[in-house]
């Protein structure tokens, strides 16, 4: 998302009296980063108001700013697209396959299986011939394999949204959008009295 005043900033100025030039041009980067850093906080909790599994420190973490200057009137904010294991999402396996909670009600995978790997590390699979046989150890003995033993198996692992994908949703920009659209008044103003002292 870009943040940036180059459409509005002459409507706003004109709804502020008696502004030099030099704290303007000061102010105004100033209150775009502010609305930046309030962006980022603002996202985090639209995500997780939405109903998505993501921790606050975990959506700020992948979360990053390009401030603006003087010279460029633009905050650039970045959000990386890391992909999570599935067993991040509350898994439980049952019969039928295995039910993970990512976006509000839980979802069940059909034929999906929680098992390890030789490096200790848990995960959700699904059987998939295509994808060549792992060495694994089944969590529970509903198919193939057993808790105490290791089988070459063909499957694959499966993995959740990264915060970056789902911040990519409709709602949560528009939101993002709105709020900054009514910050970036409030913030300059208190910038361009904040300097003028």
């Amino acid at each position: 998302m870009q943040i940036g005043v180059r459409n509005n900033i002459d409507a706003v100025l004109s709804r502020m009296d008696g502004h030099k030039k030099d704290v303007v041009d000061k102010a105004i980067p100033r209150a775009l980063n502010r609305c930046g850093e309030k962006a980022i906080t603002s996202g985090s909790r639209e995500l997780r108001a939405d109903g998505y599994a993501f921790s606050a420190g975990e959506i700020k973490a992948a979360m990053s700013m390009l401030k603006a200057s003087q010279g460029r009137l633009v905050v650039k904010l970045r959000v990386k697209r890391r992909t999570k294991s599935l067993i991040e999402f509350s898994p439980r396996e049952s019969k039928a396959g295995v039910s993970v909670k990512i976006h509000g009600a839980r979802k069940m995978i059909k034929g999906a299986f929680i098992a390890q790997r030789l490096n200790g590390k848990s995960g959700v699979f699904i059987e998939d011939k295509g994808a060549g046989k792992i060495i694994i150890r089944r969590a529970k003995q509903y198919k193939r394999g057993s808790k105490g033993g290791w089988h070459a198996y063909p499957c694959r692992k499966l993995y959740g949204p990264s915060v970056g994908g789902v911040y990519a949703n409709d709602r949560i920009q528009a939101a993002m959008r709105l709020l900054i659209g009514q910050e970036f008044e409030t913030r300059l103003a208190h910038e361009i009295k904040f300097l003028s002292r």
